[in-house]
């Protein structure tokens, strides 16, 4: 025989579930890990439609400035992530071009240099040279290495966001003589870096990068300005996007190490891009 209990009693008992309820503190969100936040940051910066984007460089070594005008191509290929970096002004430098392949099993860089009309493989050390002269790199300019040791430090407030704060160790020697460590923060609701410090081989601070003017062109949010200082030195380089388009048409022979001679003078770099807001 069912049990019938009064609509009365009924009612404090729900009542009672409710409070025990809503008392009860939310369950904490898990926190993602350190790699998974580092493969998201990755994902994030290098979104898998092909882009173009036109880019200046300028570069103030304590007052004393210098400007270079670049345009990149970004696309996945069948076998891999590609990046094409093209140095268009001033014109003694035009038609230095570094490629940069990526199969999933490590990087391959190429880099052409017109006074010299040769296409060379780089090594992997070649990777951390100075792109002319300012406190960007060549590595700076390609796609995120995610082949290193990462630690999930906590959470921090930058810019009033809430951002994951992640240690990378190097995994290789190469990179260990060029960093033994950084420490980055990334925004926990894009997955963009907003700030990384670069330390030393002897565990100083000596590069800081910081990443800002995020804005959504064709729906990917994407950074405008990326700026590195040399605390060292003193000198800051920044790296403006004028122009970005995820719609325009690359074509897969721009990645070929072979047609890097005549790379500046590509049709698709006079393709119109939006211009940044």
């Amino acid at each position: 025989m069912p049990v019938v209990i009064p609509f009365r009693r009924l009612a404090v008992l729900l009542a009672t579930a409710c409070a025990i309820l809503v008392g009860r503190p939310a369950l904490a969100q898990k926190a993602p890990s350190a790699d998974e936040v580092v493969r998201q940051m990755k994902a994030a910066l290098e979104p898998p439609k092909p882009s173009i984007r036109t880019m200046t460089m300028t570069l103030d070594d304590r007052g004393t400035k210098s400007t270079f005008g670049l345009v990149q191509a970004r696309k996945r290929l069948a076998d891999g992530d590609r990046a094409l970096t093209v140095l268009l002004e001033p014109e003694g430098a035009r038609g230095i071009a570094y490629l940069t392949a990526d199969s999933g099993s490590g990087a391959t860089e190429w880099l052409y240099v017109p006074y010299v009309q040769r296409t060379r493989k780089l090594v992997p050390a070649e990777n951390y040279q100075s792109f002319m002269d300012t406190d960007f790199t060549y590595g700076d300019l390609g796609l995120l290495p995610v082949d290193t040791r990462n630690n999930l430090l906590g959470t921090e407030t930058i810019d009033d966001k809430k951002a994951y704060k992640v240690e990378s160790i190097p995994s290789t020697s190469v990179k260990q003589w060029y960093y033994s460590r950084t420490v980055t923060w990334i925004d926990a609701s894009t997955l963009l870096p907003l700030r990384r410090e670069f330390f030393s081989p002897a565990g100083d601070l000596f590069k800081v990068e910081t990443f800002g003017s995020v804005t959504r062109i064709d729906g990917v949010p994407t950074p405008l300005e990326m700026r590195i200082t040399d605390v060292g030195t003193g000198s800051t380089t920044t790296l403006t996007v004028n122009s970005v388009s995820y719609e325009a048409n690359v074509p897969d022979s721009l990645f070929q190490p072979d047609g890097l001679r005549t790379i500046a003078d590509a049709d698709a770099w006079k393709a119109k891009a939006k211009p940044t807001p």
